[in-house]
């Protein structure tokens, strides 16, 4: 998408006002099991598989709390978690193409939360009083999890972009020296920013990922194309001394979901699987539609497989290429940023690497 159509979208997607403490939807209530996205007992996307070689399990020795993306493009500074609406599609969505990486070795928890419109990392002051909303909703919902569902299991976390965002915050501070930090395996928080300078002062006494078996530790990616640099300049960033607008061009945390290494040379698996959505008569690009389709979804493997992945030793981004690259890159609108399939893209050896740190850790 070029700059120009870009900065036409978000004017259409821009807030009418400004966030209004005495405006926002009710506070969702976690005892009720209609405010969570998935969980074992939830028949939803989250058990979705490519196709029959791969196993779900429904009972394991491990939970995972998942912190679902942004799929909220309304122009309310919050969703209102209505089910009927294509916010709450896009959630159950990202259940089928992220969270279903865990779902044969994890017990899977995922709340509905008031999650800030994708327009709050556009503007600073209404932003984060956006994502503060939506982060209460998440540590409320944490709090419940282990209280009521986790009976004192070994438990990651897991979230990708806004998700990610919330996730280091809930690390800091509920899981940081606090007593459950003992069954804390590993936290994957992929898709947002975490600037190297600051990452000791948000995670207290974990490490950064360096191998393919570490626990208590971050795993952390944003997947662009080779040579590729991010346009936007900056992007908000929470810290224990608060909200900061930072540069996105700065050295960040990452690890190559190839190799699980920090290194800086391209490497590939060639028994990591990509896969993709599927649907019928349902758009992906779509963010204007307001209604909630109820069109049947799937994933599936992708057609044409592999490609290399390497970390760009000034920015942290996992620079990619190879055939399925170029082919993604047929996309329409396509800029070179690969976000939207930051999990998808490495589906297979992600799901490999949960079983791989659980045995770890167990």
């Amino acid at each position: 998408m070029s700059n120009n159509r870009f900065s036409e979208f978000l004017e259409l997607i821009k807030p009418n006002t400004s966030f209004d403490e005495l405006n926002n939807p009710p506070k969702p209530d976690y005892s009720n099991a209609d405010n969570w996205a998935a969980t074992p007992d939830i028949n939803g996307q989250q058990f979705y598989i490519p196709d029959s070689s791969f196993i779900v399990n429904k009972h394991n020795q491990v939970d995972v709390f998942y912190i679902h993306p942004t799929g909220c493009f309304e122009k309310n500074w919050n969703s209102d978690m209505n089910k009927n609406k294509s916010t709450f599609e896009r959630t159950e969505i990202m259940l089928g193409n992220q969270a279903s990486a865990f779902n044969e070795s994890c017990n899977i928890y995922a709340p509905e939360y008031r999650q800030a419109t994708y327009y709050s990392f556009f503007d600073q002051d209404n932003g984060k009083k956006a994502l503060n909303l939506a982060y209460e909703d998440v540590e409320s919902s944490f709090d419940y999890f282990i209280e009521n569902f986790n009976d004192d299991r070994p438990f990651i976390i897991a979230g990708h972009s806004q998700g990610a965002l919330l996730a280091h915050r809930l690390i800091n501070r509920r899981v940081c020296n606090k007593n459950i930090h003992k069954r804390f395996i590993c936290a994957y928080l992929i898709g947002y920013m975490i600037p190297e300078k600051y990452f000791n002062e948000v995670f207290i006494n974990i490490n950064q990922s360096s191998s393919y078996k570490d626990t208590n530790c971050i795993i952390s990616w944003s997947t662009v194309v080779k040579n590729f640099k991010r346009n936007r300049e900056k992007s908000l960033f929470w810290k224990p001394s608060g909200w900061s607008f930072e540069m996105m061009n700065q050295k960040t945390i990452s690890t190559n979901p190839f190799s699980w290494k920090n290194d800086f040379t391209w490497h590939t698996d060639s028994n990591n699987r990509s896969i993709i959505n599927k649907a019928q008569n349902y758009d992906f690009l779509d963010r204007f539609r307001p209604e909630h389709t109820g069109s049947k979804k799937s994933i599936g493997l992708m057609r044409i497989q592999g490609f290399s992945a390497l970390l760009n030793n000034k920015t942290g981004l996992l620079e990619t290429e190879g055939p399925l690259i170029d082919n993604i890159k047929k996309m329409k609108f396509f800029n070179g940023d690969l976000h939207s399939f930051d999990i998808m893209l490495f589906w297979g050896t992600l799901r490999q690497n949960i079983k791989d740190r659980i045995s770890s850790f167990i």
